[in-house]
């Protein structure tokens, strides 16, 4: 899904239920930090909460230099897809640049329960230069 389509979909959710608490954010907090690090791919993750609805879980992240970037977007979705994302509903939209991928995505648990928004910053990790003789 592209961007603007995706922040129109959040928006409309947004404007009929309520943003998640800390009791709703601490589990995905949790369980986005716990994926990441358990990949492989990833470096350097840092997972917090904050209180931008558009943006309630928020992580920071380096992907190992030898992935693409198409290929961290690949397994981002999947995270998403598979393990993250509650059943009830979702939308999400990915922004694939130059040594940077960026994950945005909105879900909810039910009709009437509250809605969940993430924004995952994935970089590539810098190989560090060698040291002359």
């Amino acid at each position: 899904m592209n961007l603007s389509h995706y922040h129109r979909l959040r928006t409309a959710v947004q404007e009929n239920a309520y943003p998640g608490s800390v009791i709703d954010l601490a589990p995905m907090e949790t369980n986005i930090r716990d994926l990441l690090m358990a990949s492989g791919i990833f470096e350097d993750v840092e997972v917090e909460h904050t209180d931008d609805p558009d943006q309630l879980v928020i992580a920071l992240c380096h992907f190992r230099s030898e992935y693409s970037e198409k290929d961290v977007a690949e397994h981002l979705e999947k995270l998403w897809d598979d393990r993250v994302r509650y059943p009830y509903w979702e939308a999400h939209a990915l922004l694939v640049a130059r040594e940077q991928v960026e994950f945005e995505a909105a879900t909810r648990n039910s009709n009437s329960g509250p809605y969940v928004t993430v924004h995952v910053v994935a970089q590539k990790a810098q190989i560090p230069s060698q040291r002359r003789p």
